[in-house]
């Protein structure tokens, strides 16, 4: 019986100096596959990946434009809310969705988000003829409408996510730090930054202990005749079944971990 290759699972952090375009397209300009992102136009320069968009950005537009009344409570009753109302319900389905496999998830979302998702466009041509002076309502419109097509993917193949909240939270810990260190000293440091930090958020999220598997490195590479040999580096990546056990986490260790995780959700 043939298994299906399991591909490896990496988070990966990468310096660049602006956000050209350019810097999008050098990064994945090889990429064959999926990518899911922000509404960030710089992406639009990488031809030849599926590119699908994040829908958890376009419901917060939303919910942003969104009026308050004088006790800070949302007016019921605006465009902005009606919008809100159709993306809630592609999130309600979604979770209902997200223990089964791809091909089934695929199925179900042609089924029940489908139409869902062309009442949004149909809200979206409705409340656009409108006379319009809410600005966030504005912005949220003109998000709809240039992203449309990416925000559709989902409903395409059921291995993309309806949101990069995955990504959101992998970065969130960089992100909070970076406010201490304000600046890299150099690009060269910049760059081992965001080395540094691929491998210990890949390490995370490949269940090894993060500080057990970098003493690990720290012992072992040191040792090797030719520390450039990509083919014996592969040994050590977070992925590798070579790895010694005592670096990874126990299945229940892992199982702790989630249910704290869903405790604090």
């Amino acid at each position: 019986m043939n298994r299906p290759r399991v591909l490896p699972v990496s988070l990966v952090f990468k310096y660049s100096p602006s956000r050209s375009s350019e810097m999008a397209k050098s990064m994945l300009e090889n990429y064959r596959g999926i990518f899911v992102t922000d509404g960030y136009g710089g992406y639009n320069a990488v031809p030849e990946a599926l590119h699908a968009e994040c829908w958890a950005h376009f419901r917060r537009k939303l919910l942003d434009s969104i009026p308050l009344d004088d006790r800070k409570k949302p007016i019921k009753g605006t465009a902005a809310e009606e919008g809100l109302k159709y993306v809630k319900r592609l999130f309600e389905i979604e979770e209902k969705l997200s223990d089964m496999p791809d091909d089934e998830r695929l199925e179900k979302r042609n089924k029940f988000s489908r139409p869902v998702y062309e009442e949004i466009l149909a809200w979206h041509e409705k409340t656009s003829k409108k006379i319009i002076t809410n600005e966030k309502l504005k912005e949220a419109l003109t998000y709809i409408k240039n992203q449309h097509v990416e925000l559709g993917q989902f409903l395409n193949d059921g291995r993309i996510p309806l949101t990069t909240n995955l990504v959101e939270r992998s970065i969130r810990p960089f992100a909070v730090h970076r406010r201490a260190w304000l600046f890299a000293d150099t690009p060269a440091g910049a760059v081992c930054n965001a080395v540094m930090y691929s491998l210990v958020e890949s390490a995370g999220i490949n269940n090894l202990n993060v500080f057990k598997y970098i003493e690990y490195l720290l012992t072992e590479l040191p040792q090797l005749e030719n520390p450039t040999d990509e083919e014996q580096l592969k040994q050590y990546l977070p992925w590798s079944d070579s790895l010694p056990d005592y670096v990874k986490v126990s299945a229940s260790e892992v199982l702790k971990v989630n249910k704290d995780l869903l405790a604090n959700k």
